[in-house]
């Protein structure tokens, strides 16, 4: 149903995972976003291909993205796009960081696209039809909770220490109870890896749609889901989520 806009976006995904790939570790000059992060210039220049691209072949969509925010228009189509996710992985030469574009339909992601060109790796699905990386279908893995490995977000980039002591006390809640938490400074990387089989579930406080929309379609379709407890946002498999809902709901 949704193949030419997959196909589109997987083009689109790869074209500007090799834009920014040249100056992986040398990203250009910086200006301060906010405290603990930086938006460099190939954000603002790799966005703007992206842009270019989308409207050029759908001028009637809206497009929402991290650095340019809101390009409105009355279509119930909306691309949702984050450049680079993992921008300071990117710019001190880790190879963690990506290229994130979905399409929505009434705010519900439809095709999804993460495009990894330090890792040589693109993800992709669309609703319905499944989740794959480079054309192999992917699902996600079924261990308990004690045998799961758990993405843990960043931590403030605005140096807010009300919301790094709650981090702090969320990882002292699930530490002893899984096999492995991950902090790895992108959520692209890590919903991509749930879809994948290398994590098993990632948690979040209040995260950007940006950030998730294609990540959250790519676990959903592999097989896991998106979940919530108390003040978290979960994606994952069944039941490393249902355990860790078991733990932060205060059941356990």
């Amino acid at each position: 149903m949704y193949k030419d806009y997959l196909a589109f976006a997987i083009e689109l995904g790869k074209e500007a995972g090799q834009f920014i790939l040249p100056q992986e570790g040398k990203a250009g000059g910086q200006t301060l976003k906010a405290a603990k992060d930086f938006v460099t210039e190939m954000d603002l220049k790799v966005e703007a291909l992206i842009i270019e691209r989308i409207q050029a072949a759908y001028p009637d969509h809206r497009i929402f993205s991290e650095e340019a925010g809101a390009i409105d228009s009355d279509s119930d189509f909306e691309w949702v796009i984050d450049p680079i996710d993992g921008t300071i992985n990117y710019s001190m030469g880790v190879p963690l960081y990506g290229v994130s574009i979905a399409l929505t339909y009434k705010n519900d992601p439809i095709v999804g696209v993460l495009s990894f060109p330090g890792l040589n790796e693109v993800y992709w699905a669309s609703k319905g039809s499944g989740a794959f990386k480079d054309g192999e279908r992917i699902q996600v893995r079924e261990v308990s909770l004690a045998e799961s490995i758990i993405s843990h977000s960043d931590f403030a980039k605005d140096g807010n220490k009300e919301a790094n002591t709650q981090r702090l006390e969320l990882l002292g809640k699930i530490v002893n109870d899984v096999y492995r938490v991950r902090i790895i400074g992108t959520a692209a990387v890590s919903l991509a890896y749930i879809a994948a089989g290398r994590f098993d579930a990632a948690l979040y406080m209040s995260p950007a749609f940006y950030d998730v929309a294609a990540g959250q379609l790519l676990v959903t379709e592999a097989g896991g889901v998106t979940a919530t407890a108390g003040p978290y946002t979960l994606f994952g498999q069944k039941q490393a989520i249902a355990g860790l809902q078991n733990i932060l709901d205060g059941s356990k």
